[in-house]
């Protein structure tokens, strides 16, 4: 399970070295500023929700005349499947400079999944599972292709921490339940499918000295989605989204991370609302390698979910792999989440859900690996995950 992934990561590491001008050993430097770079490399992941992932992943870099910065466009596109019969295939687009100080950013895709958990709703939902996740009493067969597109910038200058950004998202969900699952039973809003679009806005205050591997600083995020008959969508509400992260460094080696995020829905929300949250970064949950780690992916959903993680994080060695210099970290961390959810049982105020466990990371610059074992301290079950990125 290892080898595939530092094999890929690896390749990371020499495909990065040509991206920046640089050249293997025995090669001689290339003598000009390149004005297109291009990248492909196979994808290989693992998790204990959606087994192994396998597909390709390619990007274009187009620099311009190099007045804009980190690039005057990007285009990348993405296919992707995995074990348990999901898909999820893309082209995005990227200008941070295409209109002024404005950053356009866009995405075309197509998700599908076989296996689509559903456990029902509230904080207590499905009490008679056992984890089974192949089940068909906890799943059903989704398909969904969609679009986004978002402006974002820096209203008071580059080097001001205030972002703001607004966008439109849609997409139509094709919901087809197994007629013993729990889904058919219960029948919630949105068991029809349809389109649901969505008017996207928010606010960030950012402060992190690096955006893909922060040391110092923290995000502090508000977001905004309205749906209804002008967004082109079946059906109609409104969410808010409210997410902090902070980073304190402890020591030069020792990080301590934190991030906490509240996501409530209004309205008539269906049913597969319930697990998203709002935000320039979509999570999923409660459960699942996006918001807590150890529990099944969306194991519990409603029109209301928090959720905490820590992490304390340690930088152990930093080495040299082809003369491109290569960081391993350790991670060890406390996730905690629940939901509520209007007219179900969600149980006491303090009645949450936490998973535990420890991980290893590999980073080169922007490119991060992650490799994580969790478990939950509620039923003893254990999840292991190896993806691509921080959880934050």
């Amino acid at each position: 399970m290892l080898a595939p992934v530092l094999f890929l990561f690896f390749m990371l590491l020499s495909l990065s070295a040509m991206a920046t001008g640089r050249t293997a050993p025995g090669l001689s430097p290339v003598k000009h500023t390149p004005t297109m770079d291009g990248i492909a490399l196979p994808l290989l992941s693992f998790s204990s929700d959606q087994g192994f992932g396998y597909g390709a992943v390619g990007g274009m870099y187009l620099y311009g005349d190099g007045t804009k910065a980190p690039y005057a466009h990007a285009l990348s596109a993405q296919v992707f499947f995995t074990a348990r019969g999901a898909m999820n295939h893309y082209l995005r687009y990227d200008g941070p400079q295409l209109l002024g100080p404005l950053r356009l950013e866009g995405r075309l895709e197509y998700r599908q999944e076989k296996s689509s958990p559903f456990f029902g709703a509230g904080n207590l939902s499905a009490p008679d599972f056992r984890g089974d996740v192949d089940d068909q009493k906890y799943n059903y067969d989704k398909g969904s292709p969609g679009l986004w597109v978002r402006l974002r910038g820096r209203p008071f200058g580059e080097k001001h921490p205030f972002q703001s950004y607004v966008g439109y998202g849609w997409r139509y969900t094709r919901v087809s339940p197994y007629e013993t699952s729990i889904l058919a039973q219960e029948r919630p809003i949105g068991i029809e499918g349809g389109p649901s679009g969505q008017l996207l806005a928010g606010a960030l205050w950012d402060t992190r000295d690096d955006e893909s591997d922060p040391t110092s600083g923290g995000v502090e995020e508000v977001a905004l989605r309205v749906s209804g008959l002008a967004t082109f969508s079946r059906y109609q509400y409104a969410g808010v989204t409210l997410s902090e992260r902070r980073y304190i460094r402890i020591t030069p080696r020792l990080v301590f991370a934190q991030r906490l995020t509240l996501d409530m829905l209004f309205g008539e929300v269906p049913f597969f609302e319930w697990m998203t949250t709002g935000g320039v970064n979509v999570t999923e949950g409660i459960g699942g390698m996006g918001s807590v780690r150890g529990i099944e992916r969306n194991r519990f959903a409603g029109n209301v979910k928090a959720f905490s993680n820590s992490e304390l994080r340690f930088q152990a060695a930093r080495m040299a792999f082809f003369g491109q210099p290569l960081a391993l970290g350790a991670v060890v961390f406390l996730d905690l989440g629940r939901v509520w959810h209007p007219g179900v049982t969600d149980g006491k105020w303090h009645e949450w859900h936490p998973g535990i466990g420890g991980g290893l990371r590999f980073s080169r610059r922007a490119a991060v690996v992650r490799m994580d074992y969790a478990r939950s301290t509620e039923t003893g079950r254990q999840r292991f995950y190896i993806t691509f990125g921080h959880m934050f």
